[in-house]
């Protein structure tokens, strides 16, 4: 059953399980690689193919900046392409299992996925490598890293990454391009982070949010550094939490929990059926959350559940595209939902 708020707009087989970190969304693009070996960028509301770019297979990682798109395919090879026409603008192969991919400035970051490949960085522009003087330990598993821009003056601005090791309780930020350590803060434990997803959710007021070891839940700003948020009473899973307006989301297998960090107060969620849970994904007036048998819900900052569907396929990911449209990557299929706005 289907809630008027929550409507499936179109659907697409992709033909093979594509990765879910091949599909990368914005209101106006949607880019996911499908049919083992092509690259292919849709029209978001209406699933129409709007160009398609040969590429070595669907299980690789897929950026957009700016414009344009970046495709880092299993085999090793990293592809920027026009994200108008999907024009092959550079290819530079030799990258195999490096997986992790991420755009600061003028530079893109690559590795610390599984401690397989210490980070290194290639030029946006030309696709030339750029070793990187990673502070970290060749074999140290690293979380995805998150670009940070700082301004320090209105008409300046540093493109940073935010970078985290399995093994050490700390952040770190480093000037993507010269390699400068702009700071280090302790924690209470590792950031916890899944195998292949990413460990951080941007709150409404751009902080980083985050999970120390199994039940802390963090921020990050380059202003105020690092703050506790909440301790949960159970383990978490690796998965981002959500925060919007004050209202902290977390999703678990066995129930979605909403805390008011204003407030006080606190809501579990537990009318969903148990399963794995996927990681929560912001919209406007609260959160979607899903569970990896096809199960979809909508909580609003109260802990109300306002609108929920179910859909036929396995999934693995979702993704919000701007404020009225989200999209799941699941097994074999790409879908997407309309969602109305829960805020009045």
């Amino acid at each position: 059953m289907v809630d008027q708020s929550l409507a499936v707009v179109w659907s697409r087989p992709l033909r093979l399980r594509s990765s879910a970190a091949t599909v990368a969304a914005t209101s106006e693009v949607l880019l996911v690689a499908e049919r083992h070996s092509r690259l292919v960028r849709l029209d978001p509301r209406s699933g129409a193919i709007l160009w398609e770019q040969r590429v070595e297979d669907c299980w690789g990682t897929t950026v957009i900046a700016e414009e344009c798109c970046l495709y880092l395919s299993q085999l090793g090879v990293l592809h920027c392409l026009d994200l108008q026409n999907g024009h092959r603008m550079w290819s530079t192969p030799g990258l195999q299992f490096h997986r992790y991919l991420s755009v600061s400035g003028t530079v893109v970051l690559l590795g610390g996925w599984r401690g397989y490949h210490p980070l290194t960085r290639v030029d946006l522009a030309a696709g030339r490598p750029d070793p990187f003087n990673s502070p970290y330990a060749p074999g140290e598993p690293l979380a995805w890293p998150v670009p940070i821009k700082l301004k320090p003056s209105p008409h300046t601005a540093v493109a940073a990454v935010l970078l985290a090791s399995a093994s050490r309780p700390e952040l770190r930020l480093i000037a993507s391009r010269t390699e400068v350590d702009l700071g280090m803060w302790q924690l209470p434990a590792p950031v916890q982070f899944p195998d292949s997803g990413n460990a951080y959710s941007r709150s409404d007021d751009g902080r980083v949010v985050f999970v120390s070891g199994r039940r802390n839940v963090m921020a990050f700003g380059p202003s105020a550094g690092v703050e506790m948020l909440w301790e949960h009473a159970r383990n978490l899973p690796p998965l981002a939490p959500v925060l919007s307006n004050g209202m902290l989301m977390l999703a678990e297998d066995a129930c979605i929990t909403v805390v008011d960090l204003i407030n006080g107060g606190l809501t579990e969620i537990t009318s969903q059926p148990p399963g794995v849970a996927c990681a929560p994904v912001p919209v406007a007036g609260g959160a979607l959350f899903a569970r990896s048998d096809g199960n979809v819900v909508m909580i609003d900052r109260t802990g109300t559940v306002r609108a929920s569907a179910r859909l036929p396929t396995r999934m693995e990911q979702l993704v919000t595209a701007g404020s009225s449209l989200a999209h799941t990557i699941g097994k074999g299929h790409l879908t997407t939902l309309s969602i109305l706005s829960m805020e009045h």
